[in-house]
């Protein structure tokens, strides 16, 4: 099989993620205290809660595509599945890679409690077996139907998951579960739930033409819109369905929420694309292709010692400019990264539809 082209839609909306959370992490990071309370600040931080949906959404849209590029070379389930497995893996070791670099430059001051937290990167490789999972096991429409009741039920579950994690795992699980250890933000339940969610529009969109596709991304938006409208309708009952209940933690009605914005931004980019003529979505495609290291890189820029000195000190001008800085050198690492991958391809891999599989997949390197 030769190597699919990339959905160039996807390599936009990863990069529109990037571009969030930069700047997000960034005002997080180095915006002065008394600051904190202006709308600046509080449209930063708003805009910051996209990025982990959207990219655990793209992580199950881009099962789909490996998958499907996979068939040929593993047409049986459990050679697939082995595909899944590795690719998770990998993921996962970066991960504890990159903990265990985190806790290496804070040390002493650094708890090794830290070295197994849940963090954004570990959901991504357990979202890409849960997902991987349910694709395999099912066939047709059993499949979307599974899909669906995966997210819905992941969602709606969580509330009840968080407060009784410790009682039925150990702690180190239980973290995973409900993010209990300090730093676990983005715990299983329920952000594994956008991962079945993009896996469910992974498995519509695959394999259309032009004009099912457009068809397909109007009956998203206008799925968006009821998920808005349904959230709102139940968050706005005088009673809750659970207890206790954390709207910005365990809410179901915020996940139906933030699904809507990565079914918006799914469709955006795609009309993006189509409608702009922007091949790849230009430098923020770029951005989406080198995620993986461009989160790796700025974590380190943004959060570690070499420029402590910015922490919570900036004025929203020197704000804006430090975010220009800023994204300008992770567009800059990212381009870089790209042409040592070309050359790498070019002198080590003579033929270039060697791994099909890992186009478009979730943080390909």
């Amino acid at each position: 099989m030769g190597k699919s082209p990339r959905l160039q839609y996807l390599d936009g909306m990863r990069g529109m993620a990037v571009l969030i959370m930069l700047q997000g992490h960034a005002f997080h990071a180095w915006m002065r205290d008394d600051l904190r309370g202006s709308f600046l600040y509080q449209l930063s931080q708003t805009l910051g809660g996209f990025p982990a949906p959207l990219f655990l959404f793209l992580t199950g849209f881009s099962l789909v595509l490996m998958l499907r590029r996979s068939e040929q070379a593993a047409p049986s389930r459990a050679e697939r599945w082995s595909v899944i497995l590795r690719r998770s893996g990998y993921i996962f070791l970066v991960a504890l890679l990159f903990r265990f670099q985190q806790w290496a430059v804070y040390w002493p001051k650094s708890s090794a409690a830290d070295l197994l937290r849940a963090d954004i990167l570990n959901t991504i490789a357990v979202a890409l077996v849960a997902a991987g999972a349910v694709t395999l096991l099912f066939d047709g429409r059993r499949r979307l139907i599974a899909l669906a009741i995966c997210a819905a039920a992941t969602a709606m579950v969580t509330p009840l998951v968080w407060p009784r994690a410790a009682a039925i795992a150990p702690a180190f699980v239980a973290d995973y579960l409900n993010g209990s250890a300090d730093g676990s933000n983005f715990p299983v339940f329920p952000w594994i739930s956008y991962a079945f969610t993009g896996a469910l529009v992974g498995l519509l969109a695959a394999g259309k033409d032009t004009l099912q596709t457009d068809r397909l991304m109007k009956r998203l938006t206008w799925l968006a819109v009821a998920l808005l409208v349904a959230a709102k309708l139940f968050d706005s009952q005088p009673f809750s369905y659970y207890q206790p209940y954390n709207y910005w933690l365990t809410s179901p009605n915020l996940v139906a929420n933030r699904t809507a914005i990565a079914l918006l931004f799914l469709a955006g980019c795609y009309a993006w694309e189509r409608r702009g003529g922007v091949r790849g979505a230009g430098w923020v495609g770029r951005l989406g292709q080198a995620s993986l290291v461009v989160y790796w890189v700025h974590i380190e820029v943004v959060y570690g010692p070499l420029f402590s000195s910015l922490q919570h000190s900036l004025d929203p001008l020197r704000m804006v400019l430090a975010v220009a800085v800023l994204l300008a050198a992770m567009l800059a690492l990212a381009v870089a990264k790209a042409r040592w991958s070309w050359r790498r391809r070019d002198g080590f891999d003579p033929l270039p539809s060697a791994n099909p599989a890992l186009a478009n997949v979730p943080c390909a390197e």
